[in-house]
């Protein structure tokens, strides 16, 4: 008997899932939030009923359950563009079609302070995985209905939130203006010394590492995407902590899922927008 042998192409896994999720078509349904850290899965999933880990392998780690009657479901993706790209990818080919993301976020406006959260309308991309895929020139954008159903949670949860023009970057140091040795010794470029006023000048409000990557990715398969991320470091106010942030971000993004999933229900957005008759 012959060895089973997967194409080079599109491996799968020893389950005949997709390669890296390890995940089948009717392991999760086609709302899933995003968040980096494996860990975190069980902070979203602790508003949920009904939890369970579906798969753990590398850093994606998933776990399905129902949030106020709704099947959602969480995949983390690990830090960057990279890794998230996998994650996109397989899940579209399993027939995920909406994702928010959930993540951390340092602020460079005085606008938000530790524990707000921003809803990321528009990215700079800087994440280099989306610049294999496209031209520069390709916008990343939040879907505009993620957007809105993502105010709505936070208007009911009664979260303090904002708009963001966010900026991801795939360096976590020398690319956020952060020396590798505090007292600058080292290597230091000299256009690190401007990368954050030359942004807070372009009114871009936060940096991070995985949404523009996760905007264009996802956009390009066809996916709603969006994205609340919670303010763990002002760089004007130098300050650093959570204060209660992750847990509202996480909270929200769940709200904002059920929110979607009723607007879809109710017939009132569809993913093909279409011009009225005058």
């Amino acid at each position: 008997m012959k060895d089973k042998v997967n194409k080079a192409s599109a491996p799968k896994a020893s389950n005949d899932g997709v390669y890296h999720l390890q995940l089948r078509p009717g392991d999760v349904p086609g709302y899933v939030i995003l968040p980096g850290a494996p860990e975190r899965t069980v902070k979203i999933a602790k508003d949920w009923e009904d939890v369970e880990e579906v798969a753990f392998y590398r850093e994606y780690k998933t776990v399905r359950g129902k949030y106020k009657g709704m099947e959602i479901a969480c995949t983390s993706t690990g830090i960057g563009g990279p890794s998230s790209e996998i994650c996109l990818h397989e899940l579209n080919t399993i027939g995920v079609h909406t994702c928010i993301r959930v993540g951390t976020t340092g602020c460079i406006v005085p606008d938000f302070d530790l524990g707000d959260l921003i809803i990321p309308v528009a990215c700079v991309r800087k994440d280099g995985t989306s610049a294999t895929y496209v031209e520069p020139e390709y916008p990343a954008y939040a879907d505009i209905y993620v957007v809105m159903a993502l105010i709505e949670a936070c208007e009911r949860l009664g979260f303090r939130y904002g708009l963001g023009l966010d900026y991801t970057v795939g360096s976590f140091y020398i690319g956020q203006g952060r020396p590798l040795n505090e007292d600058k010794s080292g290597f230091w470029p000299s256009f690190a010394d401007h990368i954050i006023p030359d942004l807070a000048t372009a009114k871009v409000t936060n940096i991070e590492m995985e949404t523009s990557a996760q905007f264009v990715v996802g956009k390009l398969h066809g996916m709603r995407m969006g994205a609340v991320l919670s303010v763990i470091s002002n760089r004007v106010l130098d300050r650093w902590g959570d204060n209660g942030g992750e847990e509202k971000a996480c909270l929200a993004a769940s709200e904002a899922m059920r929110v979607l999933k009723e607007w879809d229900e109710s017939g009132k957005i569809t993913l093909n927008a279409r011009m009225k008759k005058s």
